[in-house]
């Protein structure tokens, strides 16, 4: 499951996973849009109970990066 769908099937998630993450709403924000950094994936698979999963999460991070230029090609 997306994190972000996560967030919007419960009143209070967002909030109380930002204080268990020790960042701000908006941050929390920010991830949910815009991927989770690695450093919080494991707090997040494990404070969902494997809801939202590490590979979900990677997959989505991996999804949003912009695509590599090509060598020779700007």
């Amino acid at each position: 499951m997306k994190l972000k769908t996560w967030l919007s099937e419960g009143r209070g998630r967002a909030t109380a996973l930002a204080k268990h993450l020790k960042v701000s709403l908006g941050r929390m924000s920010q991830m949910a849009s815009d991927g989770v950094p690695v450093q919080h994936m494991p707090a997040i698979r494990d404070f969902t109970a494997g809801a939202v999963s590490i590979e979900e999460m990677v997959e989505e991070r991996t999804q949003k990066e912009p695509a590599a230029a090509e060598p020779g090609h700007a």
